[in-house]
């Protein structure tokens, strides 16, 4: 004998089902995005001086050494220890992650995902959208 329900339930059970069951599913992926230059320059005046921010350069050291956004530290994407690198960072802290167009930042974005990172901010465009954007670089 199949045992049938009342119809008023089933509205409910579609609202839990569609509705409640996705924002209960967030991943910590949801904290891994690109945003814009403009997004970027806001997080670091708002973070600088926090001690679990972080922002990573991964262009070379000589695009590091041409310029890049004051207080960043380099990680070289295209050393062979980059993943293992990667891999040690705290992965409690927010990160800030750049390049020169966003490509190597991208990919790197999409490297961290299963690597158990709460926080990472991709900045699209990279250094040329920063720069496009009127803000400064050190050296």
């Amino acid at each position: 004998m199949i045992k049938t329900y009342p119809s008023f339930k089933w509205p409910l059970v579609f609202f839990f089902i569609v509705l409640l069951l996705p924002a209960g599913c967030i991943t910590d992926n949801d904290h891994l995005v690109t945003i814009s230059p403009k997004e970027a320059h806001t997080i670091i005046e708002k973070m600088t001086g926090d001690k679990n921010f972080v922002i990573l350069d991964i262009r070379t050291p000589k695009e590091y050494k041409a310029g890049h956004i004051s207080n960043a530290v380099l990680l070289d994407y295209y050393s062979k220890t980059f993943v293992d690198k990667l891999k040690l960072l705290d992965k409690d802290k927010t990160y800030l992650i750049y390049c020169r167009s966003a490509n190597r930042s991208g990919k790197t974005l999409e490297i961290i995902k299963n690597m158990g990172f709460k926080k990472v901010y991709n900045m699209g465009r990279g250094i040329k959208g920063w720069l496009k954007s009127g803000y400064q670089l050190v050296k």
